[in-house]
């Protein structure tokens, strides 16, 4: 496995992402935050084999928040080329913070 790609293609994921990200109301009005730690499975064709929460933030709608942009966010990311045809997997951390919840 091609450590760098891996990074870079972990990078390009997060920045993707961060348009996608939209702070719960419920979690906003009632002061939640936190960091959920995403773990994504990507199947050898590049297709979106599975997700879980590796660490949840506490909170079910932060964690919830968390796979569903990641997974809007995956579909515009284009997989190194040092990575396709290959399934891996990838730990994606989405941070929840009230002080700046559009970062």
């Amino acid at each position: 496995m091609d450590g760098g790609s891996l990074e870079k293609y972990r990078t390009a994921l997060i920045v993707a992402t961060r348009r996608y990200k939209r702070y719960p109301a419920i979690a906003m009005e009632k002061g939640w935050q936190g960091k959920v730690e995403v773990h994504m499975v990507i199947g050898a064709n590049g297709v979106l084999a599975g997700t879980s929460i590796k660490t949840s933030s506490g909170h079910e709608v932060l964690d919830n928040q968390a796979v569903s942009m990641l997974k809007k966010g995956k579909t515009t990311v284009q997989i190194p080329p040092g990575l396709r045809g290959r399934a891996f997997s990838i730990d994606i951390p989405v941070i929840f913070n009230l002080d700046n919840p559009n970062s």
